[in-house]
């Protein structure tokens, strides 16, 4: 049981170095890799499912004060993981949500340069002055 147990801290710390290393990604790089990072957690999240899953079912089948100690510190790790993942999720609808932003304001600018185009400059057709009345 103890060695399941380890297997889950492994697991636990590897998720959440990866998240820190995502949460700086935004520091350092003008453009984080999104699916990449989050194919990344993903893939963590599963191995932590099934280890903690594994680990519950045993478990169920032991009682004292060991187990009860165990699952509480499981518990306390995986909150901070929660949290750590919700301030993530948070930085990546910011980065989005100025993506969206930067998108319109570019979008309005092309607007804007090609209302300053007069039709006549656009056409090429040579204009003919009439000196007769």
């Amino acid at each position: 049981m103890e060695k399941e147990f380890k297997k889950i801290q492994e697991t636990i710390n590897r998720l959440y170095d990866l998240q820190t290393d995502h949460l700086e990604a935004f520091k350092k790089k003008p453009v984080p890799d999104l699916e990449k990072q989050s194919a990344e957690r993903s893939n963590e999240v599963a191995k932590l499912m099934k280890s903690v899953n594994g680990f519950v079912k045993m478990a169920e089948n032991k009682s004292g004060t060991t187990t009860e100690s165990m699952l509480l510190s499981l518990n306390g790790k995986i909150s901070t993981l929660l949290d750590q993942n919700k301030a993530l999720e948070t930085k990546v609808h910011e980065f989005r949500n100025g993506i969206k932003k930067s998108m319109k304001q570019i979008s309005k600018g092309k607007q804007v340069i090609g209302s300053y185009r007069s039709s006549t400059a656009v056409s090429n057709n040579p204009r003919v002055i009439s000196v007769t009345n």
